[in-house]
Parts: C-alpha cells; structure tokens; sequence
C-alpha cells in the first residue's frame, strides 16, 4: 500500500526522577531508588453514551511499588450536575503493587445536548511524593437522536410489507450491534506497528433513507454506523494530532494546529454516518445488502470506498476559514495538511484489485439480513494513510 509518511520507530519515553523522600520503592533493591511516585489514568476508549450504564473501566497505575497499602480518592472537579458517578472509589494499592482499577458510570440522568468532556482527577494526595501525571478526559455523548419517520416514509414501509414480505420497521430504530476490527502489522505509525484485534459492543440508529423509492428500500445509519464510530476517531487522532513522532513535528500541520486550536488535548466533536445502505434481491427470508460508494482518494482521484460522511468540529472550523477567504488555510491545505477526516480514512479502493499490495488480505464487501433468524450482517475492508494493510470489519447486528 503506499504511503505518504516514513516509517516510524517505536520508542520509550523515560520518567524524571526528581529526589525526595518516599515510602514506595522499586521492583529492583539494586538500584535504591527513590523518587517522586507518579500516578497514571488511562481507559482503553475514554467515551460513555450518557443513556447506558455501561461503565468505563479506568486503570490506576504507579511508577514505584508501596511498603503500605495506598488509598486513593478520585474525582469529577467539572461535574456539576452529576452527570457522572465514581465506583469502586476509593482507589486501594495493595503493599508491593503498582495498580487497580475502578470505574466512571453516567447516572442516566440524560441532561446533554451535546458531547461533553469531563475531567477525572484525584481530590487529595496521602502522602507529599505522590503525583497525579495528568488529569484522564472523558467523553460524554448524549443520547442518539432518533429520526422521526414522514407519513411518506411509512407508506413506503407498508408498501414493502405487501410487496416483499418483510418488516423493515424491525430494523429501524437503535440497533444494538459487535463488531469486530483486525489491523494488520507492519504500519507506518507507532499504533499500527503490531496487528491487533478490537472489539467493540455499541448501538447504531437506522432509519429509513430519503433515497428509498417505492421498489427499492434504501437504510441510513444516522449515528455509529456499523458501531465504528470511536475506532474511526482513535485512527484520525493517530494519523494526526495524536502523532508525537511525524505529523504533528511538520511544518505545515504544525500551522494548521495553530490556526484551529487543533491539539491533542482539544475537546472536539466527531460523528460519522452512512447513506444509501440499497436491500438487493428481497425475499421474504433474506436480502443482501449493497453499501459500497465513490469517495476520492488524498490525491483527488475517484475511488470506491464505504462512503462514511464525517462530522468533525476541527473540520468545521476549517471550513469557516475557507469559506471566508483566508489564504493561510488555503496554502496549507494545498501543501498536504487538512483536518477533514476523509483526507486520512478510506483512502484506497475496496473494488480495483490493482491497489491492494496484499491481495491475500483482500475480502468482497458484503452485507446480508436474515429475516428467519432476526440477524443482519456485515463483511468489509478499511483502510487509512498510513496503514500496513487493509483492516478488516465484521459486523453483527441481531434482534433479541
């Protein structure tokens, strides 16, 4: 696959060690050390649906062992109207340990309009070396609106009824969906060096598409689509923003950064949809499923992809530029640096065989539903810039 960027190294950032008297110590008495004792928060994919009491599991861990049982005690500092609770909290370091975990769960009190950041923190420290190495930003989404069918759009529902069979309203609404990602190796960014398999467990809301006509039902995936959405934004970010060893060390990103108070650590919105999702050869049992569109490639050439739709704040405050004149943002853009998400994903073809440099890793895009067993399905490729190959998706959608 080719690639815009050099391969990158992995590599290790060490901790300062700044002297001062300490009850913990490290795993190696040959070294004696003693040091400040640093305390890092991390979660594997920092975001809660406010509606869901699934809870984000937060991990705890320290530089340096305990001599003593450690306790402590987390907090929400921004969270004024509860939007949020902390469980197993306080935190407690067994003796000779270095981590626990506990966990952040929306109180379902569904008060947001809009993706909202909370900040994690520690209310008080237990002994003078300890030390909080950063705050952990968590992402609250509201509830996922859902579409309001037209009187059109219903007749055309119940004429599917009488001409195929099928009930399409089952698959309409919010959809609890799995899904399934296999990055392979060997890419060209630190995150993407070794393969991986993630998973996750999320809900899409579907509804009927402006695009269905009276023979051919057509589905849109209005929020989450196929449940992507959160691994779409963890590639972006790595693509850019979140890239300490290449993108974010070139000159012109490096203004774009500037001119959109686009960081890492900015709070911005992202959301991503899907249209023209055609129900092909219906039965009353079955349909498959044909989502495939054009896109263009970053050099401006067409090519067919899964057409994803991109609502990214960064990319709006980007276009306010464009769309006022600003020369700055033109040039840089011109010069190959861009917020707009589709610039880094999607940007190979899913259907020319002459642009997979890995044609074993190639799969048919293919998407089914089951109207016997209540199950609608997905088979597909994606693809980002600097990828070491195509990632594959499986989806699985089913009605309990």
């Amino acid at each position: 696959m080719k690639t815009r960027m050099k391969k990158l190294f992995i590599y290790t950032v060490g901790i300062c060690l700044l002297p001062a008297f300490t009850s913990c110590k490290d795993d190696r008495e040959e070294n004696k050390y003693t040091g400040i004792n640093k305390i890092y928060l991390s979660a594997e994919t920092p975001v809660i649906t406010e509606s869901e009491n699934i809870p984000l599991t937060v991990n705890v861990d320290l530089t340096l062992t305990c001599e003593q049982d450690l306790v402590l005690n987390f907090e929400l500092p921004d969270d004024k109207n509860g939007v949020l609770k902390l469980e197993n909290n306080p935190v407690t370091i067994k003796a000779g340990k270095r981590s626990a975990t506990f966990e952040v769960v929306s109180n379902q009190k569904n008060l947001l309009t809009e993706d909202t950041y909370f900040q994690v923190g520690i209310s008080q420290f237990p002994t003078d070396n300890l030390m909080l190495n950063e705050t952990l930003q968590v992402r609250v989404k509201p509830n996922p609106k859902i579409p309001e069918l037209s009187p059109q759009q219903k007749a055309l529902i119940k004429g599917y009824k009488t001409k195929y069979g099928i009930d399409l309203n089952k698959w309409l609404g919010v959809l609890s969906c799995h899904t399934t990602v296999q990055s392979p190796a060997d890419g060209y960014l630190q995150p993407f060096a070794a393969a991986f398999t993630k998973e996750y467990d999320g809900k899409t809301v579907i509804t009927l598409s402006e695009q269905a006509t009276e023979d051919m039902p057509v589905l849109k995936m209005t929020d989450n689509p196929f449940g992507l959405t959160e691994y779409l934004y963890f590639v972006l970010r790595s693509e850019t923003v979140a890239d300490p060893e290449f993108w974010t060390q070139q000159p012109e990103p490096q203004k774009l950064m500037k001119l959109l108070n686009w960081n890492k650590e900015s709070k911005e919105t992202f959301a991503v949809s899907l249209d023209a999702i055609r129900l092909k050869d219906i039965t009353s049992t079955s349909t498959r499923l044909e989502y495939l569109g054009p896109g263009k490639n970053y050099y401006g050439a067409p090519i067919t992809i899964v057409p994803f739709t991109y609502q990214f704040s960064a990319l709006d405050r980007q276009n306010k530029l464009l769309e006022s004149g600003n020369a700055e943002i033109k040039e840089i853009n011109d010069q190959g640096a861009s917020a707009d998400p589709a610039y880094y994903l999607n940007c190979y073809d899913l259907v020319n065989s002459d642009n997979y440099d890995t044609p074993e890793n190639f799969i048919k895009s293919t998407g089914n539903i089951d109207f016997a067993t209540d199950k609608m399905t997905y088979q597909f490729l994606l693809s980002h810039a600097n990828a070491g190959g195509y990632t594959r998706i499986t989806v699985v959608y089913e009605k309990k």
